[in-house]
């Protein structure tokens, strides 16, 4: 219980905190250039939704690169039929070759590779800003000569087990990444909300780095790449409610289950010292609350009500903070046992992930 608590109290004490109690405004910049990069495999409705409102940015210099990645739907057509309604609008398009089989970043890297602007943000056609200033607020992060700017990207409330869980699964690993490139400890971000210059991108572009080593992968385009040339001098986070971009709520169990698999393939691969602390967060969790079980079964209910006052008066409250940062909503108050529930969960789909390995991106 006493080590579980110790390390738990280094998690919440120097990570989480630094969100929770994290001034989240910034100053916008509305004169940075910028090249939005979105990747679309059959998005053709997404991005009639999305392109819009995109469009109608208050930013000063920007253009929207969309990489058309062998679409078998009317994407093409879509948009070809926006270009001319957009003049910020760049389609590069990537053809169909049976020969080859390759996940979503050779599209990443062909859209950057069109990208003007030496400041990239990345977005997903699913996505969608909460208003006019998404660009200037992460374009904000670029200050300082910072060249990655993390962002967060929270799901759309619906209702349901599915966005529940959902929700609640991404304002947890938020607060995870969040919070450590807020402490100096950046591991990672997620394409759905993600800003890096080209010239970083390019500097690994060489035999032995991340982009090269982990082609074979159908994910990690964000979190591998982030993993591997992120560090506090360079990294910075923005939590500004202004600077998130809204997911689309996934429809089914199902399908979120393929999803979360997917992104556990990339885990493996970050640096080793990322590896131990993102396993040593949920064996602490795992171990406290056996050793409370433990404890109240041997009758020591003095220990066990000292470590459950920890937890109430110490550990909540901050996640509470943390996750009222994120926009996590309702969801916020079933905390306590959708940790329990995903202490169980996370390992079976970790499991599934080694005897059957996903096979695509999209």
């Amino acid at each position: 219980m006493l080590g579980a608590i110790a390390v738990l109290l280094f998690f919440h004490g120097v990570i989480f905190s630094r969100l929770a109690f994290k001034k989240p405004q910034v100053e916008p910049d509305r004169a940075l250039p910028v090249s939005v990069v979105i990747c679309a495999r059959n998005e053709a409705r997404s991005l009639e939704e999305l392109l819009p409102v995109l469009m109608d940015q208050d930013h000063r210099d920007y253009e929207v690169v969309v990489v058309n990645d062998r679409s078998e739907d009317d994407t093409a057509e879509i948009l070809q039929w926006m270009k001319p309604k957009y003049e910020r609008l760049r389609i590069v398009a990537i053809q169909a070759d049976e020969k080859f089989s390759y996940g979503k970043k050779i599209a990443l890297g062909v859209g950057i590779r069109a990208a003007k602007h030496p400041q990239v943000l990345l977005t997903d056609a699913d996505c969608r800003p909460p208003g006019r200033e998404w660009i200037s607020c992460m374009a904000a992060g670029f200050r300082n000569g910072r060249k990655i700017v993390i962002g967060h990207s929270p799901y759309e409330v619906k209702p349901g087990l599915t966005s529940l869980l959902e929700r609640y699964d991404g304002a947890n690993k938020a607060m995870q990444y969040v919070g450590f490139a807020l402490a100096g400890f950046p591991y990672m971000g997620v394409g759905r909300n993600l800003g890096y210059t080209s010239e970083l991108f390019y500097s690994v572009r060489k035999p032995g780095a991340a982009q090269h080593r982990h082609h074979h992968l159908m994910s990690g385009d964000d979190d591998l790449f982030i993993n591997e040339v992120a560090r506090a001098r360079n990294t910075t986070a923005v939590v500004d409610p202004r600077s998130f971009m809204i997911t689309r709520a996934t429809t089914d169990l199902y399908t979120w289950f393929v999803r979360k698999r997917r992104h556990y393939t990339t885990a493996r691969y970050y640096r080793f010292g990322h590896q131990v602390l993102l396993f040593l967060l949920p064996f602490a969790r795992t171990v406290f609350w056996l050793a409370l079980i433990a404890l109240c079964v041997a009758g020591a209910l003095r220990e066990a009500a000292i470590g459950a006052g920890v937890e109430i008066c110490v550990f909540q409250p901050i996640t509470l903070l943390a996750f009222t940062r994120l926009h996590a909503g309702p969801v916020k108050w079933l905390a306590l046992p959708l940790e329990w529930l995903f202490l169980l969960l996370d390992p079976i789909i970790y499991v599934s992930t080694i005897l059957s390995k996903p096979r695509r991106w999209k």
